[in-house]
């Protein structure tokens, strides 16, 4: 039975690649950058460099927001752009 929601999950992913590479590897991208950031925050804690992490939060931001506005969603692009504004915010804190 797991083969068979593997195997949709696969061709789900295929479908989405093919349907527009450019937005997928975006996303792709973008969650890495996320992943990134996190992997910043969690190995350097107490103390990580902030400015490092905004970046990566930056860039994963800037990502996802074209991949949510080309999939046409209000709420995750809306959610973006929000996101941009609050690790923009934080990132200008950082540097000051």
């Amino acid at each position: 039975m797991a083969r068979v929601g593997r195997r949709k999950t696969l061709e789900w992913i295929r479908q989405d690649y093919q349907s527009n590479p450019f937005r997928f590897c975006c996303e792709v991208i973008g969650m890495l950058s996320n992943l990134v950031a996190s992997l910043i925050l969690m190995w350097y804690s107490p103390t990580p460099p902030m400015f490092l992490a905004y970046i990566f939060f930056l860039i994963a931001t800037a990502f996802l927001m074209y991949g949510a506005w080309s999939r046409r969603s209000f709420g995750f692009t809306l959610m973006y752009i929000i996101y941009l504004g609050i690790d923009g915010i934080g990132f200008i804190k950082t540097l000051l």
